[in-house]
């Protein structure tokens, strides 16, 4: 059985009626990397900010390694907090930011040069101590604000969007060097972002924000095999919804398995659209209803527009009621 790191109980924080998170209870394993997703205004950073010490909260309890912390102010808790601006002192170097914190605990000056060299190794940042915030890229600033978070060795280190600055192709790479560092030093992390491919990517479990609650917590696969709620299908991943006699039926387009049609067809392809490795198959339902189809290159090359076509499900999801096609 995993270790509990951080029990979350009934924690509530309102800044009005509508706006902020009530009773939420959840529990973060020693280890892991837990990822608050869901759009702006759902309460994510809500609840980062008041794990961290920046929201003062109107109820609840936060138990980090078996202690209450939630009455602590942020510098008396055992937390780091990487914003999504990264913070960074533009005046100071490298060294000068990440030694500000152990100086202010009175840190001796050899350790503290032994553990920014540890950390600056450990985000594959050795050698720039010298330069300043703005003769790094973007990607580098944020390794940098990752390994000043980690210089006060925090039991839980908190991310508040700390890509989203950054470009497609940057944003790629330091998920993978997340989960390096994440790994090499077993921190455990909770993460906020309200893009589903890096929750996808990085994450041990997810937990599904909507309005200020929590629609679901599992895992990525789960979230995505079986979402919990209508939100939760439309907001993971792309969706197909067909409504039926009982009710509406959530189908992944690469769960729809196309064949040619017998007969006068169930669908005609309306437009194909190569992507790389798979195609994009829009249907005209007879209904009028549009559907959505991920189909193999390979397969694809059999499927013209305006082609009569049948087609199966091999998944879908009844909402609370799974089912499989035969």
């Amino acid at each position: 059985m995993p270790n509990l790191k951080l029990d979350i109980q009934g924690l509530t924080k309102k800044y009005s009626a509508k706006e902020g998170v009530g009773n939420i209870n959840l529990q973060v394993n020693e280890g892991e990397l837990l990822t608050l997703l869901g759009p702006s205004g759902c309460g994510k950073t809500t609840i980062l900010r008041s794990i961290g010490g920046f929201n003062k909260i109107d109820s609840g309890k936060l138990i980090l390694d078996g202690q209450e912390i939630q009455t602590l102010p942020p510098e008396k808790r055992p937390t780091g907090m990487v914003f999504q601006s990264y913070n960074l002192w533009p005046h100071m170097t490298v060294y000068e930011n990440m030694a500000f914190g152990p100086k202010l605990r009175k840190t001796p000056s050899a350790q503290i040069k032994q553990q920014i060299a540890d950390m600056l190794a450990l985000v594959k940042m050795s050698g720039c101590e010298k330069k300043y915030p703005t003769q790094l890229s973007g990607g580098q600033q944020q390794r940098i604000a990752i390994a000043r978070a980690l210089m006060l060795k925090p039991s839980l280190l908190l991310l508040d969007e700390p890509f989203s600055a950054l470009d497609a192709k940057i944003r790629a790479q330091m998920r993978v060097e997340l989960k390096n560092i994440q790994e090499e030093a077993g921190l455990t992390i909770i993460f906020v972002t309200h893009d589903q491919e890096e929750a996808m990517a990085i994450s041990d479990r997810i937990a599904v924000m909507n309005q200020g609650c929590i629609e679901q917590l599992g895992s990525p696969t789960e979230i995505y095999n079986n979402p919990a709620s209508r939100f939760v299908a439309e907001f993971i991943g792309e969706m197909n919804f067909v409504e039926d006699t009982n009710g509406t039926l959530a189908v992944r387009p690469e769960d729809v398995v196309l064949k040619p049609a017998s007969g006068e067809g169930m669908a005609r392809i309306q437009n194909v659209m190569p992507l790389g490795h798979y195609t994009q198959i829009v249907l005209s339902c007879r209904n009028g209803a549009a559907l959505k189809a991920f189909v193999p290159k390979e397969q694809a090359l059999y499927f013209t527009e305006n082609q009569a076509v049948d087609y199966i499900f091999n998944h879908f999801r009844h909402f609370d009621v799974l089912a499989h096609t035969a």
